[in-house]
């Protein structure tokens, strides 16, 4: 209470309503202005998002392209490979007296065309062999 019989409380009373005064009044400038220059900073922000936009579109490209060009390699790297192992695959496969799989298909088309020959002189065989009519004998 030392401070109301010196007159400093009676003092900084009006210095701090006027000094909350001008911090509203800065507030209420600094919402004009962002008013006043909101739709030119906005305009700026778009013009800068679309720079960045077409940057970020080139180098993604730019990665889909060094992409497929590295699947290409993958794959034909692992075709020069495969064609060795497949090979030798096959020629052990031959010596130990396994078909390939080119093999089997060619006997099984040969073996579902014999079947159907055999299929169709079964039906053959089964048919009966029209006889000419007998004549009838006339009583008299």
């Amino acid at each position: 209470m030392a401070a109301r019989k010196n007159g400093k409380k009676t003092q900084a009373v009006p210095m701090l309503k006027e000094s909350a005064h001008e911090i509203y009044l800065a507030g209420l400038g600094a919402f004009a202005l962002a008013g006043e220059g909101g739709g030119r900073l906005f305009r700026q922000l778009v013009k800068r998002g679309e720079g960045m936009e077409k940057v970020n579109k080139a180098r993604i490209h730019k990665i889909a392209s060094r992409a497929e060009s590295l699947q290409g390699e993958a794959r034909t790297a692992v075709a020069k490979l495969a064609t060795p192992i497949e090979a030798g695959m096959t020629n052990a496969m031959h010596r130990l007296g396994v078909p390939t799989r080119k093999e089997i298909a060619t006997l099984t088309k040969r073996v579902e065309e014999l079947t159907r020959v055999v299929a169709k002189s079964k039906v053959r065989a089964r048919k009966p062999t029209r006889r000419a009519p007998r004549a009838v004998a006339a009583t008299v």
